[in-house]
């Protein structure tokens, strides 16, 4: 995979549980922090907490690494549907979405992640060696797949009790 093939990933499960209560989990920032190992919490810094409009700053860590971002929610719709932006609305660096569609059993949920097209981190480690830059993205989208699972299976767990 190459940068200019918009490097993302999308994982997909169902879960129990009616798609407002899986949506207010996700609009929470604590309690997406509480699910998986990147994400560590974050901040609300303007306009109503998760609504259209509204940004907060994310920490995350990797390993050694711990940065911070600045994301805004591009998507609002309780019950169906969550998205923000990270960086600014310009040039952001990735799009993640969280999609929910109710069905008999509970709600299946597709959750996604979008790189691009802005300055990142992986775009960094690419340029800094771009005769593996397959092997860095796959690496990349390979660990954010496997928070984006450990993130369902938290809110799995403290929606099935």
């Amino acid at each position: 995979m190459k940068m200019s093939d918009t490097p993302s990933v999308n994982v997909q499960t169902m879960i129990r549980a009616d798609a407002e209560r899986i949506y207010d989990m996700a609009a929470d920032l604590d309690s997406m922090a509480s699910h998986g190992t990147e994400f560590q919490g974050g901040s609300w810094v303007s306009g109503r907490p998760g609504s259209v409009g509204s940004s907060f700053v994310g920490r995350q860590k990797l390993g050694d690494l711990e940065w911070e971002t600045t994301s805004t929610v591009t998507a609002a719709e309780p019950g169906r549907r969550f998205a923000w932006r990270v960086g600014t609305e310009e040039d952001f660096t990735a799009t993640w979405t969280l999609t929910l569609t109710p069905v008999p059993k509970g709600t299946e949920v597709d959750y996604g992640f979008v790189h691009g097209p802005g300055p990142s981190g992986l775009r960094s480690r690419v340029e800094a060696d771009p005769s593996r830059e397959s092997e860095i993205i796959d690496s990349r989208l390979a660990t954010l797949q496997d928070n984006m699972i450990k993130t369902l299976e938290g809110i799995r767990r403290r929606c099935e009790r």
